[in-house]
């Protein structure tokens, strides 16, 4: 048993040199695999710049946001009367009005920040 698993490795060593030899030399070459490498790794950087570019974008937008948010309670908490400061709180968090359309107005700031709109 031991010698037909010997064998099959030498005929299978034998084949696959025998394929390996039958390439052309352009594919035989010893630059071929570092070209291959060298396309990856170029390949998987720029897939890296996207998702970083991605995360910094959306990072950009929630820095908005919540300095946008901290700017209206701070407005609101400078008004005189209570019942105004409570009531303008209040307006903060209640979620907007309904568009007659059914449609969320358009976030202007984040389409601006995204080169989408003008």
């Amino acid at each position: 048993m031991r010698r037909t698993s010997a064998t099959a490795r030498n005929t299978a060593s034998q084949r696959l040199r025998a394929w390996w030899l039958a390439l052309p030399a352009a594919l035989r070459a010893p630059w071929w695999p570092s070209v291959l490498a060298a396309l990856i790794i170029l390949a998987l950087l720029i897939g890296f710049h996207s998702v970083v570019r991605g995360a910094v974008k959306q990072g950009e937008l929630l820095r908005m946001n919540t300095a946008t948010r901290a700017e209206a309670v701070w407005r609101c908490n400078a008004l005189s009367g209570a019942r105004m400061r409570a009531t303008c709180l209040a307006q903060i968090d209640a979620p907007p009005p309904a568009q007659p359309d059914g449609e969320a107005p358009p976030n202007t700031a984040a389409e601006r920040l995204a080169g989408i709109g003008g």
